[in-house]
C-alpha cells in the first residue's frame, strides 16, 4: 500500500535564508507525517455522505479499509511551525488539482456552492475544524485537529464517502501537505500562483467564499481562521504589489482568446453563452470586450438570461430552445453549475441538422462538472474543448511572468514567516501568562502569611502597600525572562521554561490546543 498522496510536479530548489523550511518557487508537494499509524481513520459521527453526481453514491467499505492502512508520516522541520519546540500545528490539506487529476475525476469530487454547507456538515463528523475549497481547478480539504491520529485517513474517508470515488483511484491523484507547507500552499493558491492560468484573480474570491462558508457554519477556529485571514491578505498583496494579474487572463478570457485564434475575426460571429451565473457573466463580458456583436444567453432561470442579455445588448433564449440556439451559433461557451451534462450529443446533432452552413461550431466547456458531453467531440462539424484542453492551448508565457512570479513568491514567503511568528509567539504568550499566574499566586500566599505574622491590628493601608510592592516586584522579576522567552528560537529553551514556569508535565508534552 502506497502513501495516500503524491507529488504533482518535480521538486524545485529549496528557498534559502528564510525562517522556515519550505520550497518557494514553485511549490512542490511533499508528504509530511509521523511514523505509520495502525488503525482506522474513522468518522466521529456516523454519516457516510452521498454525491448526486456519483453513480456509486455511498462508498464501498472495502475502500475505507484500504485507506485505513495508509502511512501518515510527518517530517519535523527545524525552524518551522514548531509550537514553541513542543507543540505541533496539526494543519493538513488533502486535495487534487488540474496538475494531478484530469477533469473527469475533478468533476466527481467538486462541491458546488449550494452543496457546500451539507459537505461541511458531513466533514465535521470526521474532523470538527475544516474548510473546503472547490473550484474548476481543484478540490482541497483544509483541516486542523490537535488530535491528529489518523487525520489523513479520516479526511480520505470523507472524500470517498462524499464522492463515491474508490480509494485506490483517489490515492493516485491526491496530495497531502502538512503544517508550514499547508499554509504556504493556501497562500500561493490565493495569490493565483497555483492556478491553471497563473495570476488569475478569480481564485481570491473563491478562497474568501470557502472560508466564509466554513466560518458561517462554525467549522473554523484558531488557527484555521488565522490561516485563511492570512491567505486572503497574501492574495491581496500579490495582486497589489506585483503585476502578475496584468499578464494573465481569467478562464473566461482565455476561452475567448482561444476563439480568436480559431476564427479570422470575432465581430461577425454569433456567440451563445450557456449559463448566466457569475462565470457566464464573465464569459459574456469577455465576448463583448472582444468585439462580438451577436451574443445570445440561455439559462435554466429565464429572467437571469434576460437580465444578462439586456446588460450586453444581446438576446436571451429559453433553455428549452437550446438545440435551435446551437444551430444559430458559431461559438458556444458553457459555464453552468449543473451537476450533470446540459448539452448531449443528440442535442448538438439536432442543432447541426438545422444549421444553414457547414462551418464547424466551436464549443468550449469551462464548467466543472462539465456541461457538454465529451461524446459531442465525435460529431462532424464540431470542435470541442474542455477546461483541461483550454489550459493546454491558453498557457501564459511564463518567461514573461518569471519576474512577477518571483516577486509574488517573496510576498508569499513574508506572509508565511509572519504566520509562523504569530503561531510561535502565541505559545510564548501562553507560557508568559502561566508564569505570571503562578508568580501572582505565590505572591498572594506570601502576603497573607506575612500579615498573619505582623501585629493583629495591621491596618488595610499596610496590606495595600504590601500588595502594591510585591506586585511591582513580580513584574520587574518577570520582565526580562518574558522578553527573552518571546525572542527565543531554540527548541531546548522552550521546553525547559515550560517545565519551570508552565503547567505542563516534566516530559515536556503539551496539551493539544483546540
Amino acid at each position: 500500500m502506497g502513501r495516500f498522496g503524491r507529488s504533482p510536479r518535480p521538486s524545485p530548489p529549496r528557498h534559502q535564508g528564510k525562517a522556515y523550511c519550505h520550497r518557494s518557487y514553485p511549490l512542490a508537494v511533499r508528504h509530511h507525517g509521523r511514523p505509520a499509524e495502525v488503525g482506522a481513520g474513522r468518522a466521529r459521527g456516523s454519516g457516510s455522505g452521498h454525491n448526486p453526481r456519483s453513480v456509486a453514491g455511498r462508498h464501498d467499505s472495502r475502500n475505507v479499509r484500504r485507506l485505513d492502512q495508509v502511512q501518515d508520516r510527518r517530517l519535523r522541520k527545524a525552524g518551522g511551525v514548531t509550537g514553541g519546540g513542543g507543540g505541533q500545528l496539526s494543519l493538513l490539506v488533502l486535495g487534487l488539482d488540474h496538475r494531478t487529476a484530469p477533469v473527469d475525476l475533478r468533476e466527481r469530487l467538486s462541491v458546488e456552492r449550494e452543496q457546500l454547507a451539507d459537505a461541511l456538515s458531513q466533514l465535521s463528523e470526521y474532523v470538527p475544524q475544516s474548510a473546503i475549497l472547490s473550484t474548476c481547478n481543484r478540490t482541497e480539504v483544509y483541516v486542523y485537529d490537535p488530535d491528529d491520529i489518523g487525520l489523513v485517513g479520516r479526511v480520505g474517508d470523507f472524500l470517498i464517502g462524499y464522492s463515491g470515488v474508490p480509494g485506490p483511484e483517489l490515492e493516485r491523484h491526491v496530495y497531502q501537505l502538512w503544517e508550514t507547507d499547508c499554509v504556504a500552499h493556501l497562500f500561493r493558491v490565493a495569490g493565483g500562483l497555483e492556478s491553471m492560468i497563473v495570476g488569475e484573480r478569480q481564485i481570491l474570491g473563491q478562497v474568501r467564499a470557502a472560508f466564509s462558508a466554513a466560518s458561517h457554519g462554525g467549522y473554523t477556529k484558531s488557527p484555521l481562521t488565522r490561516v485563511f485571514h492570512s491567505a486572503l491578505r497574501a492574495g491581496r498583496r500579490v495582486h497589489r504589489e506585483t503585476s502578475i494579474g496584468q499578464h494573465s487572463r481569467s478562464v473566461s478570457r482565455a476561452a475567448v482568446q482561444l476563439a480568436r485564434g480559431m476564427f479570422d475575426r470575432l465581430d461577425d460571429r454569433r456567440a451563445l453563452v450557456i449559463g448566466a451565473g457569475d462565470a457566464g457573466r464573465m464569459v459574456a463580458r469577455a465576448l463583448a470586450d472582444a468585439g462580438v456583436r451577436q451574443i445570445t444567453v440561455t439559462n435554466r432561470t429565464q429572467w437571469r438570461a434576460e437580465e444578462l442579455a439586456r446588460d450586453l445588448g444581446g438576446a436571451a433564449k429559453p433553455f428549452e430552445d437550446l438545440p435551435k440556439a446551437l444551430a444559430e451559433s458559431d461559438l458556444v461557451i458553457s459555464s453552468t453549475g449543473s451537476p450533470g451534462y446540459v448539452v448531449d450529443a443528440q442535442m448538438v446533432s439536432d442543432g447541426l441538422a438545422q444549421r444553414a452552413c457547414s462551418e464547424p461550431i466551436l464549443m468550449i466547456d469551462i464548467a466543472v462538472p462539465r456541461d457538454i458531453d465529451p461524446g459531442v467531440a465525435d460529431l462532424d462539424s464540431v470542435r470541442l474543448f474542455d477546461i483541461d484542453q483550454l489550459g493546454q492551448v491558453a498557457e501564459v508565457d511564463l518567461d514573461v511572468l518569471d519576474g512577477e512570479i518571483r516577486r509574488a513568491t517573496d510576498v508569499i514567503d513574508s506572509e508565511v514567516s509572519r504566520f509562523v511568528e504569530w503561531w510561535n509567539s502565541s505559545d510564548t504568550m501562553e507560557l508568559a501568562v502561566s508564569m505570571r499566574r503562578r508568580a501572582d499566586a505565590i505572591r498572594q500566599q506570601e502576603i497573607a502569611r506575612t500579615l498573619k505574622l505582623l501585629r493583629a491590628d495591621a491596618d488595610s493601608e499596610l496590606a495595600a502597600r504590601l500588595d502594591a510592592m510585591t506586585n511591582a516586584l513580580v513584574k520587574k522579576l518577570l520582565h526580562q525572562p518574558t522578553a527573552e522567552l518571546r525572542s527565543a528560537d531554540s527548541a531546548t529553551i522552550f521546553p525547559a521554561a515550560l517545565r519551570m514556569f508552565g503547567d505542563a508535565p516534566p516530559n515536556g508534552k503539551r496539551r493539544g490546543r483546540r
